[in-house]
């Protein structure tokens, strides 16, 4: 009678795990580095050290690589603002939007991945709406102490997604873009 996977299974599962973390680690370090256009599949196989079979095995194609990887720098974006302290609100506001930005500058690439439009097919394009809409949610629900005006909130998402975009595309500078994010915040803070 058997509970639960072998001991086998587990670490299989461990493995292929740990393979598809190594192959994202490559894959991202590539993006950031080179672009979204650098992100081949032979020479990430060969950055990896193993074959492009590999990389095929496991996202099947570019898309699904570039999916999987938008997967990885959403939820690493998210973790960024999810993890700043509850203090007073203004004050988390602003801390909220220096992580996003630090986030912003530590993969721009990233960014560009997790927003960009997918071509192709249905199922792809609403996989990367979705994962864009869970984004923009938790961000208002990390700038939401309760009983503040989502709308308001969510303004200042739109800003944020704005702001980034400019400064992933080089149309504007973050130390240009911050003090009228940090200034929204406040307007905001004092008005809720």
């Amino acid at each position: 009678m058997t509970t639960g996977p072998s001991a086998y299974e587990q670490a299989k599962a461990s493995a292929r795990s740990a393979l598809r973390a190594r192959l994202l680690h490559v894959a991202g370090e590539r993006l950031e580095a080179e672009g979204i256009e650098a992100l081949s599949m032979r020479p990430l196989a060969r950055a990896a050290g193993c074959s492009t079979m590999v990389f095929y095995t496991e996202f099947q194609s570019k898309d699904g690589l570039l999916d999987a990887l938008a997967d990885d720098r959403a939820a690493r974006l998210l973790e960024a603002v999810e993890t700043v302290a509850d203090i007073d609100v203004s004050a988390h506001r602003r801390a909220v939007v220096m992580a996003f930005l630090d986030a912003i500058d530590a993969m721009p690439e990233g960014y560009r991945v997790v927003v960009r439009a997918v071509s192709g097919d249905h199922s792809a394009r609403d996989r990367a709406r979705a994962r864009l809409a869970d984004v923009e949610m938790r961000l208002v629900a990390a700038l939401l102490p309760d009983g503040d005006s989502v709308l308001q909130l969510t303004g200042l998402v739109l800003a944020l997604r704005g702001a980034a975009d400019n400064i992933v595309t080089g149309h504007a500078a973050r130390a240009t873009l911050e003090p009228a994010l940090l200034a929204l915040v406040d307007a905001i803070s004092s008005t809720t």
